[in-house]
């Protein structure tokens, strides 16, 4: 019976029937919207937004994670009228159109069509939306500059054939594309191997691929072929006649001397090219220097480069800073300065960063015999620290310009002058903000409250009025005149980008997810409790509309070992697209919702203590809100969540269902790994790392290799403790992420006891399941299986299932 009703139960996902106060369904999941990028054209006419549809209407979902920007559209609203935004291109439903830079003269936009695994480049006209077409793919501009504006009407990109490797466009469809035509050329009878090497046989690996750098001249339509080579990133000098690339080399490979790796990326050297715009000549300064992605910086003259690099060949080697000028000569600056690296979510992040005062380079490092980083400047004399006398933390700087940078410490905001002098100029009460713009670009403005009133300030010292923002509103573009635009959301989910004047009344432009205004949506309710060590710690839950003290339903805790949450987390809010362990459709079903926070050292074996400290977070819940049952647990997880899972249900026998998406649960071979896209396209995936930096150094902590720390490795792997599970699990994977091994031996684990075990495996799916029909299965037997774990539970009034569950979803069937 409990079978039958759990599958019942699944089912409500399938009601859409619109009624006020309505739960939550996975069809509004999947018809969620949002917003893309945004960004002011330089003066500040234009405003430009992209608006993604909705999230099942993508014409195909082979991209990973650029599936929802297959549905984009650009709008733009010229702020001189009172129009409404219009859009800028003609629509085309089977491509999503993405913005970049704006032309220095704020009349033109590079825009972005992909389709059909293709990203062309065009150049739209903003008052006119006409839009010439260049013929060439770019990259998405992720995590580095592909495409800049080199003055007008001249663009420099980095180009590639359709076709040709990338790790970003090519994401998803290339390694299947690459797999089929493998598997079909084996049957023909010919050759489908691969060929990887390590130590002395490296030279065996598929060297990166070649791209080109070209100019395309929007008064001509046409394109100029500059060099080819594998190129990865760009920055065009000040006085428009050099651009410096990054170009990918040889892979780089850890040693046994190195006790342990801290990070897998980059994993690949990046050299250094210099090219003249007009000629297409050259330039290969220092070519043993290794360059550290995106920590360079133009002299004012366009003459000379420094950038973070290093010349050591060994694998941990640090960085520093270093000249580099147009003529091709280079030297090293401030030897005893390294660029700094902090752990962050589990990785290793290089954190520096080069503006220039003047004549002089200013750079964020830290000093070898220091506990901090701090900005430099770097003289003929040697190097100067600015920012000695100021409380940290200091970081990146917030805004640059000419005059100057802006710099966030413990002390306040410090402004560093083209002389050198750093002084506060801003208490340390205000916050700060800066919209995030393109890779490689920094603001040259923050904007906050200061005495009451909305300013906006820049690296000059100045201040001037800007427009007010709720403190609830999200930043995501500000122009020279104080306009600002934001994104306001209400407690359902609908978004509105909003336009902010100052001395004007805020202006609705865009609005999306109107659907969910008559959806109820869970609020978090904080939970205050202590952690392992004493520590004050809050944790949020999340409660059906119609709970009340003494209720008796289940509770599924969501956790992720480390993270902690001081605020709620972002992603589980009504309106967010987060098709995975979506808080939301569980509390629609009835269920309390557990989110914890379970902070970890960063020395520390993730798995010491992490049951205790979660059920001390279910008892503090119970405790202080008695709307479920403290017996009825059921913990789902995702990735590093999905790992945390299967531990707690090895380590205690309160919990009476597992959902395990996507873990790591064997960190031995897990260590070891080569994901299946290093296999099919081994130009741009391959590494001689795999995930060893994130099993010895990041977020597995395990603080060496296997064979030196083999109990420990044990100890944090479900998999080798499989026998101390004792509820049912189900486990989630896609064919096409790090290691199916994974799942499919704790699958066969349990199998081998007796246990009770599912194995949902979605081929063509990642690290992250995203077909739309996947989901709809994946949560249709998620909830099947909990209710059969935990009972039947009522789901909140206004929910209803739907007559026939053949007839509904055909895909709840027995495995093919």
């Amino acid at each position: 019976m409990r079978t039958f009703a759990g599958v019942a139960l699944a089912c409500v996902l399938i009601g859409t029937q619109a009624q006020a106060g309505r739960p939550f369904t996975i069809d509004d999941q999947l018809a969620l919207e949002d917003f893309g990028r945004a960004a002011f054209s330089p003066d500040g006419r234009w405003l430009i937004a992209e608006r993604y549809g909705r999230y099942e209407d993508a014409p195909n979902f082979d991209h990973e994670f650029l599936d929802h920007a297959t549905t984009s559209r650009i709008f733009v609203i010229d702020l001189r009228s009172s129009s409404a935004p219009r859009a800028l291109l003609a629509e085309d439903p089977k491509a999503g159109d993405t913005f970049g830079a704006v032309s220095p003269d704020g009349s033109r936009l590079l825009v972005f069509r992909l389709k059909n695994h293709r990203r062309e480049m065009g150049v739209a006209t903003l008052a006119t939306g006409a839009v010439s077409w260049s013929g060439l793919t770019v990259d998405p501009e992720v995590w580095t500059a592909q495409a800049r504006w080199r003055n007008d009407h001249e663009v420099v990109a980095i180009t590639r054939a359709p076709e040709a490797p990338s790790i970003l466009l090519g994401a998803g469809w290339q390694t299947q594309a690459r797999t089929a035509a493998a598997w079909a050329a084996n049957g023909r009878g010919a050759y489908s191997g691969v060929v990887l090497g390590a130590g002395r046989f490296a030279d065996l690996n598929p060297p990166p691929p070649d791209y080109g750098l070209a100019i395309y001249d929007t008064q001509t339509g046409r394109s100029r072929a500059l060099a080819a080579g594998p190129f990865f990133e760009l920055l065009i000098s000040p006085n428009g006649k050099t651009v410096a690339t990054s170009q990918e080399g040889e892979l780089i490979q850890p040693d046994g001397a190195i006790g342990v790796v801290r990070f897998s990326s980059p994993h690949r050297r990046r050299r250094l090219a210099l090219v003249d715009l007009d000629s297409g000549a050259v330039t290969r300064p220092c070519p043993a220097c290794d360059l550290a992605p995106g920590t360079w910086a133009w002299s004012p003259d366009g003459k000379t480069l420094v950038a973070a690099a290093r010349d050591g060949p060994a694998f941990d080697a640090p960085y520093g800073y270093w000249r580099f000028d147009v003529r091709g000569d280079w030297s090293i600056q401030a030897p005893a300065l390294r660029v700094n690296m902090v752990m962050g979510g589990g990785i290793a992040n290089l954190t520096g960063q080069v503006a220039w005062l003047g004549s002089d380079p200013a750079v964020l490092a830290k000093a070898a015999d220091a506990d901090r980083p701090d900005w430099w400047r770097l003289t003929s004399a040697g190097p100067v620290n600015l920012t000695r006398a100021f409380s940290p933390p200091q970081g990146r700087a917030l805004a640059i310009d000419d005059n100057g940078l802006l710099i966030s410490s413990g002390s306040g905001l410090v402004r560093l002058g083209r002389n050198g002098r750093a002084g506060i100029i801003v208490p340390t009460t205000i916050a700060w903000q800066t919209p995030r713009g393109l890779p490689g670009q920094v603001s040259d403005r923050v904007v906050g409250t200061l005495d009451a009133a909305a300013r906006m300030m820049t690296p000059n010292g100045r201040s001037q009025p800007a427009a007010p923002i709720p403190p609830e509103a999200k930043l995501v573009a500000t122009s020279p005149h104080g306009d600002a635009a934001a994104i306001v959301k209400d407690v359902h989910g609908v978004r509105t980008l909003t336009l902010y004047r100052p001395k004007a009344a805020p202006r609705p432009l865009l609005t999306i997810n109107t659907g969910l205004s008559e959806v109820d949506f869970a609020q978090p309710v904080p939970v205050q409790h202590k952690g392992l060590h004493g520590e004050a710690l809050t944790s949020w839950l999340y409660l059906p509309a119609s709970h009340k003290p003494g209720d008796a339903r289940p509770l599924i805790i969501v956790p992720y070992a480390g993270d902690r949450y001081d605020r709620p987390p972002a992603w589980f809010e009504p309106g967010t697209v987060s098709p995975l362990t979506n808080v939301q459709l569980m509390v629609a079903q009835g269920y309390a919702v557990l989110v914890p926070s379970l902070p970890i050292g960063l020395e520390d074996e993730p798995a010491t203590g992490l049951a205790e400290a979660m059920l001390t977070v279910v008892d503090a819940a119970h405790a202080q809100h008695p709307a479920f049952s403290p017996n009825r647990l059921a913990v789902w997880g995702h990735s590093f969540g999905g790992w945390t899972a299967l531990m707690v249900a090895v380590q205690s026998p309160r919990f009476k269902a597992v959902i395990s998406s996507a873990p790591p649960a064997d960190f031995i071979t897990i260590h070891g790994n080569l994901r299946p896209a290093s296999l099919a396209v081994p130009e741009v995936y391959m590494t001689l790392t795999g995930m060893q930096g994130w099993a010895e150094g990041g977020q597995g902590r395990m603080g060496a290799t296997p064979w030196a720390a083999l109990d420990r490795y044990v100890r944090n792997s479900p998999l080798f403790h499989l026998d101390k599970i004792t509820a049912p699990v189900l486990l989630i994977y896609g064919d096409m992420d790090y290691d199916p091994t994974q799942v499919a031996a704790v699958f066969q684990g349990l199998s081998r006891q007796g246990k009770d075990a599912e194995l949902l495996y979605y081929r063509g799916e990642g690290h992250v399941v995203a077909n739309p029909a996947n989901l709809r299965d994946l949560h249709q037997r998620a909830f099947a299986f909990l209710a059969d774990a935990l009972g039947p539970v009522s789901p909140p009034a206004g929910s209803e299932a739907t007559e026939a569950l053949d007839t509904a979803s055909p895909a709840i069937r027995p495995s093919q």
